[in-house]
């Protein structure tokens, strides 16, 4: 595979696994994209390599914003599950085996 095939299958594949929520995919690609970037750096690139680097970092923005976001709803949810825990275990140390039923 030439840099440009590798370039596309890299965009494809952070693609794919951040629309599945495979956030250790993610992780994967993103370490491999991060090795392929560092073997490019300071070549010369082809007009064609440099479209789709761009399309790549594009693809990567809008995963790192879904992420980002995923990331905040994750956080809320936690948050709401630890208040109804708390509210539960309030309403437990209050009550008595007989009050329970």
């Amino acid at each position: 595979m030439d840099d440009v095939q590798v370039i596309h299958f890299l965009t494809r594949a952070l693609e794919v696994s951040a629309s599945e929520s495979n956030w250790a995919n993610v992780l994967k690609v993103d370490q491999q994209i991060a090795s392929l970037l560092s073997a490019l750096a300071g070549k010369p690139l082809s007009n064609t390599q440099r479209e789709a680097l761009r399309t790549l970092k594009q693809v990567h923005q809008e995963v790192n914003e879904h992420c980002r976001r995923q990331s905040e709803i994750l956080e809320r949810e936690m948050m709401l599950r630890r208040r109804n825990q708390e509210g539960a275990l309030a309403y437990a140390v209050f009550m008595n085996d007989e009050d329970i039923g």
